[in-house]
Parts: structure tokens; C-alpha cells; sequence
């Protein structure tokens, strides 16, 4: 071993209680520093790993917000003493976004209003061309889920009422899969999201850029592409809201076994 070697030491005269108290300082300099070079070469282990580019993507929530979407990951993944998800639709789609290539945001908003009925949306905020990365974003808005009120007034036309008979994780659930159920269903296919992008996300755009004054006539060009955006909306409501009804069904049987 390579190094200086230093023989025939001659040690000084020192008072045992102060020799005592140098070691110890000494002893304190030396773990601080290693400290210090634990902490440098754990910030830079975390500098240089890879971030996470597809999936479920949680950078965009606030610590406390990251501790609720734990809970809800929690809950929708679990799973039964025979390993089996208590919620295989739910567990599928999640499973899906995770391993399709593709990135989806999640964000838990505050509500918009004291009166917004927005529970969830799903939107395409990048489209692929090359159809190798979609990026979309879920929102959440756990407040108005939590203040939602689940009675025949809510009923859809085919007489299912969103929400009905759940506790708060399982409300949450629910409209995670109708939003998750968008985003399969958007992403799984390239001219689908092709046309969300065009007829939705872009005539949206078109439509909140231009200006327009209180009794300012909407072009028939606007209008006919606002037609086709709500026709398009309308489809892509109807296959989330039969998958939410699926997993609404999953999330009362499993409570009904607890």
C-alpha cells in the first residue's frame, strides 16, 4: 500500500481530559465531512438516474398531493390473499398506461369554482406524429369528488348514477378508471388520437384564442368544427362512461366482501 509512513513519534506532554476533548472534535470533523460526502454523492446519483419518461408520471404534484395519489395507487392496485386484483379492470387499464410507451401526467387540482361539477377530465397535450409518445394529462379534482352528491339527480340516461353507494377511496377509483378508460382508449390508437388532437385540442384552441365580443356571430367554419368536436366528445364519453359502470360494479362487489 502506497503512502507515508511515520515512525519514532514523539507525543507531546497533553492533559489527558483535553487529549480527550481533541478526539472527539476530531472524531466529529471526520463524520461530518463523511456525511457531506454522502449527501454529494447521493445528489448526484439522483442527478444522473434516468428520469422516468413514460407511464404514470407524478412529477407535477406537490408533496402533499404525492401523498394522496400514493393512497389512491394503493387502493386501486391492491390485491386479494390469492394475489388476484380486487379491481381488474381498474388494475388493467392502470397497468396499460404504465407499460404502453406512452406519458400520462397526473395532477390534483383544486376545483375551478366552488360550483364546478368537473370530477376528472383526460386531455391530449402532445400528439406523436411518429405515434411512439403521446403525452396526456389526468386531473383529479378530489374536492368536488369528496362534495359530489350521488342521488337520482345524477342519473345518466341509461339510469346509472355515478358515485352511488361508495366511501370516499372507492369515489375516487371510480373516476380515476372513467379518465384511465379515455386515455387507453386515445392513446391504444393512432387515428384516434389523431382526431382528438385535431378536432378536439385544436378547435378548442382556435376557439378560446379568437377573439370574440358578447354578440359576436360564431363563422360557420367555427361552428361546423365545433359540431364534429361535441360528436367526437360524445363517442369518447360513451366507452368511458360503459367502462366506469364496469368498474363501478368491481369496486361495490369487492365492498360488498369486505
Amino acid at each position: 500500500m502506497l503512502g507515508v509512513v511515520i515512525s519514532n513519534i514523539e507525543f507531546p506532554n497533553i492533559h489527558f481530559s483535553a487529549s480527550r476533548k481533541r478526539a472527539r472534535w476530531f472524531l466529529s470533523v471526520i463524520a461530518l465531512f463523511a456525511l457531506f460526502t454522502l449527501g454529494q454523492e447521493s445528489a448526484q446519483a439522483q442527478h444522473t438516474r434516468p428520469r422516468r419518461v413514460t407511464g404514470m408520471l407524478t412529477e407535477r404534484l406537490s408533496a402533499n398531493e404525492l401523498r394522496h395519489w400514493a393512497a389512491i395507487e394503493r387502493f386501486v392496485l391492491a390485491k386479494d390473499s390469492s394475489e388476484q386484483p380486487l379491481y381488474p379492470t381498474l388494475y388493467e387499464l392502470w397497468n396499460w398506461i404504465e407499460s404502453g410507451g406512452h406519458a400520462v401526467y397526473i395532477e390534483l387540482p383544486p376545483a375551478k369554482s366552488g360550483r364546478s361539477c368537473t370530477a376528472g377530465s383526460f386531455s391530449l397535450e402532445q400528439f406523436d406524429p411518429e405515434g411512439t409518445r403521446h403525452v396526456g394529462v389526468i386531473r383529479l379534482f378530489l374536492s368536488t369528488i369528496d362534495q359530489a352528491v350521488a342521488g337520482p339527480a345524477g342519473a345518466r340516461s341509461d339510469g346509472f348514477i355515478p358515485l352511488v353507494g361508495l366511501n370516499k377511496e372507492e369515489r375516487y377509483a371510480e373516476v380515476l378508471g372513467h379518465e384511465l378508460a379515455h386515455a387507453v382508449h386515445i392513446l391504444s390508437d393512432f387515428e384516434r388520437a389523431q382526431k382528438v388532437e385535431e378536432m378536439v385540442e385544436q378547435t378548442n384552441e382556435i376557439f378560446l384564442s379568437s377573439p370574440r365580443k358578447q354578440d359576436h356571430q360564431i363563422s360557420p367554419w367555427m361552428r361546423q368544427r365545433l359540431i364534429e368536436r361535441d360528436l367526437l366528445l360524445e363517442k369518447l364519453e360513451a366507452y368511458a362512461e360503459k367502462m366506469e359502470v364496469v368498474i363501478w360494479n368491481e369496486l361495490r362487489r369487492s365492498s360488498g366482501a369486505r
